[in-house]
């Protein structure tokens, strides 16, 4: 399409500056380089640009929720070591060192060594060792929950950022022709050949694509500080990404999804979503609480040996002794507190069945509707095409219909408008279709890395 006249002339300033640029790279080459100090502040200021697949592996690495997920996953393996720590035999040792009162025998000294082992308590300690294996799967999938919506988020993200420097060098773009276009009408006006309303109507179209403008800078500050606090970064640290290069899908940003059935979509999210299995293993973790209490009833009988070690304590038993035998605590009356536990118990558990039920209904929901969702997104991009190019031809046919004083300057500044905008629909398309594609991966419960594949 060949370019107005206005953004013509301007683009043979910019290639006479450049010229006369070139007539000093000679000399400038003839100085010595810069040295490695004098380069470090250059570097500085020079934006790094982040590629998708860096920004992830960064974020599965600095997030501040991941590394939240990871601690509790670590919380809960020190937790089931713990109870599997009671399996073992306990040691223990009572030790006295003082002084009687009633007869003056001097300073005693008394030490009451024992070790027992678990027997009956060994059946509530293997539910418990369950249970708390239980609460490691919980966490480890909270931990693969988390990263797969912080990874989403981040893409999201990242996609956005694509889009809005696309609509802002589009805005740009308009803004120069714009400014371009008042400059000749204000010179015709002052001629005698454009009206004043034609003058006014630009003066209103510049300023309302400089607002614009501004609001579109204004929103990508706040998402690059949003995605700088999804890497665990300084918020006000600058950076670039990479841009939707081809005219296709954006195939460089996400491989294309297969098509799934309703029912294909369906059966991978319930076999992959960790939301489900957290659920699952949380209504098995409350039917072994209830267990638990209930098994308090049980004496606890252990079996080991005990003595005693004294020196000058004047008891009726030996200064020394060993025995060996068993050792039995049981509360066999307690007015009903186990049974109550057991009961918040069994209430957890059925809370919890049911909250499972909605959740897998949610889930198909899900799925079915990220799929159908790339199906859609296919449409959209042919329109997003077929606008930008229709626009484009739409305004060269009106711009050189005005030249040529056959339309009007209100019908090439919106055909102008109508093209600028085209070509960020038409971006913005690609990324809903990224998008729609980093939601699907979401709804079939797909790791960060396993998306990728």
């Amino acid at each position: 399409m060949p370019l107005p006249t206005s953004l013509t002339r301007l683009s043979v300033l910019l290639i006479a500056a450049g010229t006369v640029t070139g007539t000093h790279l000679s000399a400038i080459a003839a100085e010595p380089a810069p040295s490695q100090a004098e380069l470090q502040p250059l570097r500085a200021t020079i934006a790094e640009t982040l590629t998708l697949d860096q920004s992830q592996s960064l974020a599965l690495t600095q997030n501040r929720d991941i590394k939240r997920a990871r601690l509790e996953v670590s919380r809960s393996e020190a937790a089931l070591k713990s109870i599997i720590a009671t399996r073992y035999p306990k040691i223990s040792a009572l030790t006295f060192w003082g002084e009687q009162v009633t007869q003056p025998h001097g300073a005693n000294f008394a030490v009451l060594p024992g070790v027992f082992q678990p027997i009956t308590q060994l059946y509530r300690t293997d539910m418990q060792v369950k249970e708390a294996g239980l609460a490691v799967k919980v966490s480890k999938e909270q931990l693969r929950l988390t990263m797969q919506q912080t990874i989403a988020t981040l893409k999201k993200t990242y996609l956005n950022i694509v889009a809005l420097k696309a609509s802002i060098k589009s805005r740009e773009s308009n803004l120069a022709f714009l400014e371009q276009l008042e400059k000749y009408v204000t010179a015709a006006e002052r001629a005698g050949s454009a009206l004043h309303v034609d003058s006014s109507l630009i003066r209103a179209k510049v300023a309302h694509a400089d607002y614009d403008l501004d609001k579109d800078r204004d929103d990508l500050i706040t998402l690059k500080q949003t995605f700088n606090r999804l890497l665990a970064r300084p918020v006000d640290r600058d950076f670039d990404v990479l841009e939707l290069q081809d005219r296709g899908k954006p195939s460089n940003i996400l491989p294309p999804s297969p098509v799934y059935t309703q029912a294909l979509a369906t059966t991978r999210a319930f076999a992959d979503r960790p939301e489900l299995h957290q659920n699952d293993a949380q209504v098995k973790q409350f039917r072994l609480k209830q267990k638990i209490e209930v098994s308090r009833y049980i004496p606890d009988i252990s079996v080991g040996a005990t003595g005693i070690f004294s020196h000058r304590l004047d008891i009726t038993l030996p200064k020394t002794f060993l025995s060996v035998g068993f050792l039995s605590t049981w509360e066999p009356w307690d007015w009903g507190r186990r049974l109550e536990v057991a009961k918040i118990a069994e209430r957890q558990r059925r809370q919890s069945e049911i909250a499972l039920a909605d959740l897998r209904d949610k889930v198909s929901i899900e799925a079915d509707n990220a799929r159908r969702a790339l199906l859609l997104i296919e449409k959209e991009l042919k329109a997003a095409e077929l606008e930008e190019s229709s626009s484009a031809e739409n305004l060269r046919v009106l711009t050189k219909r005005y030249k040529a004083g056959s339309s009007l300057m209100k019908d090439v500044t919106e055909a102008q408008s109508n093209y600028s905008e085209a070509i960020t629909f038409n971006v913005k398309a690609k990324v809903h279709y990224a998008e729609a594609q980093v939601d699907w991966d979401l709804a079939l419960g797909r790791d960060p890395r396993q998306g990728e594949q």
